[in-house]
């Protein structure tokens, strides 16, 4: 078995500092491909400091237009955005749930690094899911150190229904990748995304590369607990393709 679903990609050409061509695009997703994925989810940086949502959305169809001529019926993709949550975000008139995964109502996040999530980052979360009916999904929980020193946080984090979302390379980081297999064994991280932004960061290989490691820690069924998670958020989505 392997992980069937990217969560987080920088693979729309030229919206973000990922993918710059339809050729770039193209030779990430041939890589997933080659990796078993069978869903990939287009989620370019929305920062909501820098531009409405409005304009976010139709940088991102222009993108995912030119795009769409070379896809293929083989993989399966799912628009969102790794939406930059500041104050901002809550004055845009356009349903924040476009922001979400297409037809969903689960937002792939993003909060200052810094973040111990006591303060304002809390507030945004709560926000998001008592006014707005939407779940939040926190991307690259490795990129906060207090998470990872604080545990606890982020079983509040999940017992608020927070989903929590690891990128694949940081599976081959040394030493990181001893805590996050810990993390993963232990149901801290639902689900993956490799967060590719080109063949050099982030690259889609670390998919290979994590599904060995899952397998020679003897916790190959975490990767059906991923599976299952991802498909759960998506299963309401339409496909693209």
């Amino acid at each position: 078995m392997k992980i069937l679903y990217d969560m987080h990609t920088h693979i729309l050409p030229s919206v973000d500092d990922g993918a710059r061509s339809v050729e770039d695009s193209l030779t990430l997703i041939n890589k997933l491909r080659g990796a078993g994925v069978s869903d990939i989810c287009l989620t370019p940086h929305f920062y909501t400091h820098k531009e409405s949502l409005k304009d976010f959305l139709e940088r991102r169809s222009r993108a995912f237009v030119e795009l769409s001529a070379y896809l293929s019926n083989d993989v399966t993709f799912h628009l969102g955005a790794e939406v930059y949550v500041t104050k901002y975000l809550f004055s845009n008139e356009v349903d924040l749930k476009s922001a979400c995964y297409e037809g969903t109502s689960y937002m792939l996040t993003e909060f200052p690094y810094s973040s111990t999530f006591e303060g304002e980052s809390m507030v945004f979360i709560n926000k998001l899911i008592n006014n707005y009916g939407i779940t939040p999904v926190l991307a690259h929980v490795e990129r906060y150190p207090y998470l990872l020193k604080h545990l606890d946080k982020v079983e509040e984090l999940i017992d608020m229904g927070v989903i929590i979302q690891s990128n694949a390379c940081s599976f081959s980081e040394f030493p990181l990748k001893f805590k996050l297999t810990k993390m993963l064994k232990n149901g801290y991280i639902h689900i993956i995304g490799s967060d590719a932004h080109s063949v050099n960061r982030n690259s889609p290989d670390f998919y290979n590369n994590l599904n060995e490691h899952i397998d020679k820690k003897s916790i190959s069924e975490v990767k059906s607990r991923i599976n299952n998670t991802s498909c759960e958020i998506l299963r309401k989505a339409t496909s693209l393709l």
